[in-house]
């Protein structure tokens, strides 16, 4: 086991270190935010940062997979095979393919590194991988070239970034300049009223990526902001759920509203001073969060919408809540926040 400070010990060094010794191991990182490296015979199996996308988000945001399918793999995961990786159990049960698999893995692995690297204070900390435990993925990748990757998509986000919530548009015709795959992504994704933040999370593409490209493109002066405001609903949510609390942001800021996420009751009660227009709760406790934001409201107008398997009982009934059935479909989850949008600021 190693345990050190970013002061003593260079992630970066670290993880070339255990892919040449072909090393096992997961590296965790805690400062400023969390995080976790899996290595599997000196590759890199995994990696993923909090707050941060996951592997299911990116099979949903690059169209692989449906918000349901994610949700009904990750409950069957947790109750049937909880020591194999999300993409193992996908390929196992023909959900996706190999190289869709390894598309979302890549663009996973790489934000969660990009972002890691960034970091200069923490503490870090490997131990060996039980690898009884794990489901070697057969597209494992290679660690040096993912840390150069990695390292070259920190230096582009260095250079300069969006603001998430600002809104831009085309200034000039696009095709009179030379410009990468990714930029025309971006590009196709600009309508004048979409933030930023919503264009990243449609793309398909990292979304510090993103910010990055679209500072590229204001630079040179094929973009500029928009005259219009943006008037997207303010949605607050918590979630018990890791998956579920990612896949409602990817969701709800990819179609035009403004989401804040909630640690804890205490910080969802802090946030109700944001005046969202909705609050979407779910887990063990949602219905006593749902009291306690009813209460904290006093009466100012705001839908709380509980997911759950079934509607809340009579007794919740004065708490007026909207139902939001578990798996979360997503036309049904913008259906019913639709309403929201009435009045927005």
């Amino acid at each position: 086991m190693i345990r050190a400070s970013l002061a003593e010990l260079d992630l970066g060094e670290l993880l070339k270190a255990l892919s040449v010794g072909r090393k096992s191991a997961v590296v965790s990182f805690q400062g400023r935010i969390y995080g976790r490296v899996h290595l599997y015979g000196g590759r890199i199996l995994y990696a993923r940062t909090e707050p941060g996308p996951h592997l299911g988000e990116y099979l949903v945001r690059l169209g692989h997979l449906t918000l349901e399918e994610i949700q009904t793999l990750v409950e069957r995961q947790g109750r049937e095979n909880p020591g194999t990786p999300l993409g193992a159990l996908a390929l196992e049960l023909d959900l996706i393919g190999e190289e869709e698999l390894l598309e979302a893995l890549k663009a996973q692995v790489l934000e969660a590194l990009a972002t890691l690297l960034g970091e200069k204070e923490g503490e870090v900390l490997a131990e060996p991988l039980d690898e009884g435990s794990q489901v070697a993925l057969p597209q494992t990748l290679d660690t040096d070239w993912t840390l150069m990757e990695a390292a070259r998509l920190l230096d582009e986000w260095r250079r300069g970034q969006v603001d998430p919530d600002e809104v831009l548009h085309l200034a000039e015709d696009p095709t009179r300049h030379p410009l990468s795959p990714e930029a025309w992504a971006v590009l196709e994704l600009l309508d004048g009223v979409r933030r930023a933040r919503s264009v990243a999370l449609l793309s398909g593409l990292p979304e510090e990526g993103v910010y990055h490209l679209l500072h590229e493109l204001k630079s040179r002066g094929l973009v500029r902001p928009s005259t219009l405001l943006a008037e997207d609903p303010l949605v607050v949510v918590l979630a018990e759920s890791g998956v579920v609390r990612r896949l409602l942001l990817y969701l709800l800021e990819a179609h035009r509203f403004r989401v804040l996420l909630a640690k804890d009751q205490e910080g969802l009660l802090r946030l109700l001073k944001e005046r969202p227009k909705g609050v979407i709760l779910q887990g063990e406790r949602a219905l006593e969060a749902a009291r306690r934001v009813r209460a904290t409201l006093e009466g100012r107008l705001a839908s709380i919408y509980l997911v759950s398997d079934t509607p809340p009982g009579l007794l919740a009934r004065p708490l007026r809540l909207l139902h939001l059935p578990k798996p979360l479909r997503a036309q049904e989850v913008l259906k019913a926040l639709e309403p929201l949008r009435q009045g927005a600021r």
